[in-house]
């Protein structure tokens, strides 16, 4: 993402807000540097980043700020981060957590106002990511699908937890291709919620596929817990495509062989987004540069 030349071009469409404000941005925990893109626009923005940090991902940002601080000083007024959201400082803030997470901060938004104006906020709700397989893959989009399953131990909205395939759709490659990733069980966590989903299928008399690195399950839901990918059958590709098209506003991307819609990723890259491709389909750039416009008309 810190490409120089890959930066001018995303910076191209945008403006650096001469009113600059205070974001008070609230950090998940579940993957490492996970609100990074939220840092990275608040600033490239010209507005003031105030970062809430998750206890599980409290130290990769600061030290990554504090490089970025080494390297230009004046970026040391800009950036802060805070043990709770200051509301009564921030104009602004971005949350993103689950959808308890979204209902409280939507709340907090709400509560703020006065007769004038509502807090501007963007909230982020919980989503997954799904596949879609139609047979023609190569062994190397299956290794690289892999990839977007398993990693970060399967917590990242971008990981794929829901496979479409085609009926009569041979799973063996697939399974080989995942049980080549078994090394990720040795790390107790994972192993541990391995271990504990097998025993759960098992004792319920559910059938399954042990691919050793993770537990396929037939399901037609993306809820898929740590260690297992559902997985469900379609007739025609246009069947498939009809319900991704119902979840899209549950989906975060789509990983699969030919373009599906503005969500869709190549397998290997669920979890390489480029600089424009902003969660939950909101463009936090734009959104941020309406900010002094916003505040202004309402008299902040």
């Amino acid at each position: 993402m810190l490409d120089a030349s890959k930066l001018t071009q995303w910076l191209r469409a945008y403006t650096v807000t001469d009113m600059p404000k205070t974001v008070g941005v609230v950090m998940a925990g579940n993957i490492p540097l996970v609100g990074f893109h939220d840092f990275l626009c608040v600033l490239a923005s010209g507005n003031l980043f105030a970062g809430k940090l998750s206890h599980k991902d409290r130290f990769l940002l600061p030290a990554l700020a504090e490089r970025l601080i080494a390297i230009n000083p004046a970026w040391r007024c800009r950036i802060t981060f805070v043990d709770t959201l200051p509301i009564d400082v921030v104009h602004a803030f971005i949350a993103t957590g689950s959808d308890a997470t979204a209902w409280h901060f939507g709340k907090l938004a709400a509560t703020s106002a006065d007769d004038r104006r509502t807090m501007p906020a963007l909230i982020r709700h919980n989503r997954r990511s799904v596949a879609l397989l139609t047979g023609r893959e190569t062994p190397c989009e299956l290794q690289a699908l892999t990839d977007d399953i398993l990693a970060y131990f399967g917590l990242g909205c971008r990981n794929v937890s829901q496979l479409y395939i085609p009926e009569g759709y041979d799973l063996q490659p697939l399974t080989a291709a995942l049980a080549a990733c078994a090394d990720i069980r040795r790390h107790a966590g994972y192993d541990h919620n391995y271990r504990y989903r097998k025993a759960i299928l098992t004792m319920n008399d559910c059938p399954f596929i042990d691919a050793t690195a993770a537990l396929l399950y037939e399901e037609n839901t993306p809820d898929a817990p740590p260690a297992v990918v559902h997985f469900g059958y379609y007739k025609r590709l246009s069947d498939a495509l009809e319900t991704i098209a119902r979840q899209n506003e549950q989906t975060q991307c789509i990983v699969a062989g030919v373009p599906v819609n503005n969500k869709f990723c190549t397998f290997g890259t669920a979890q390489r987004p480029p600089l424009h491709d902003y969660a939950d389909g909101t463009d936090t750039m734009r959104w941020l540069n309406e900010l002094g416009i916003k505040n202004y008309l309402r008299g902040k």
